[in-house]
């Protein structure tokens, strides 16, 4: 056995030759293969390109686009590196911050929060840091709201489980959710709005049947996540969804299964 204290990793170039979906994002996304049981949006996302294309799952609990920025070489490459050689070739790369951004500046403890002007210019560097880095072949980014906020149920499970509050709000969680929509049009990017499809502008008890926690998904809110998202692929980009007629293999649009039939 060697000591742990010897050993040395090297970086081991990955070669694909199917496509890939990257899922870059907060806990939301390092969630999204469920858990316990559950399902997740990034887990029925992979079924639904079952050879098809690789979902990548670069979900970063904790994590605000500040931090965010600070990784994205380490996800993407950066320089003279090839960027396939850490993520393949995409057919689409999801971007799901803000929920950790739109924590109130009080909360000293987690200094998660992020001032809404520079998440929005976060944001925009971070679809065209992506862009930059395949150049011609430059993969379709999508990007997402952050969901509504439940405060009652967000407030009593930060009590039970750390016996201190993490204070967030969901009209904070709407706004910064606006600048996503802003950076979107701006840039010509596709928008899932996580807000309102878990009904974010409903009571708190209306949408917090979608939340585990009152700020992660549970199993209803991941399958409205991956519905949303699988909905603004078909509408803004057909030729990348899943092939659903010809047996998902011969028919006239979308990304066919891979192999024969048998």
């Amino acid at each position: 056995t060697i000591p742990w204290h010897r050993t040395t990793c090297y970086y081991v170039p990955m070669r694909m030759s199917r496509s890939t979906v990257v899922l870059f994002g907060d806990s939301i996304t390092q969630m999204g293969f469920g858990g316990d049981s559950s399902i997740g949006w990034a887990s029925l996302l992979a079924n639904a390109y079952t050879r098809r294309a690789d979902v990548l799952n670069r979900g970063y609990s904790g994590y605000n686009t500040r931090f965010a920025m600070d990784i994205l070489p380490s996800v993407f490459g950066s320089g003279d590196d090839d960027v396939s050689s850490y993520v393949g070739r995409p057919l689409f790369v999801t971007v799901f911050f803000g929920a950790n951004d739109a924590s109130l500046p009080g909360d000293r403890a987690q200094n998660q929060h992020v001032p809404i002007d520079e998440y929005e210019g976060n944001l925009r560097k971070m679809v065209q840091s992506i862009g930059e880095r395949f150049q011609a072949d430059k993969p379709a980014v999508v990007l997402i709201t952050p969901p509504p906020l439940a405060k009652k149920k967000w407030d009593g499970w930060c009590m039970e489980n750390y016996g201190d509050l993490s204070p967030r709000t969901n009209e904070a969680s709407k706004m910064y959710g606006d600048r996503v929509k802003s950076v979107a049009k701006e840039l010509g990017c596709p928008v899932v709005d996580s807000f309102s499809l878990l009904g974010g502008n409903d009571t708190d008890e209306s949408y917090g049947k979608h939340l585990e926690d009152g700020l992660h998904l549970n199993g209803s809110g991941n399958k409205l996540i991956f519905e949303g998202l699988l909905d603004v692929l078909k509408r803004d980009f057909p030729e990348l969804a899943p092939m659903d007629d010809g047996d998902d293999k011969h028919g006239k649009k979308g990304i066919a299964l891979h192999g024969a039939l048998w």
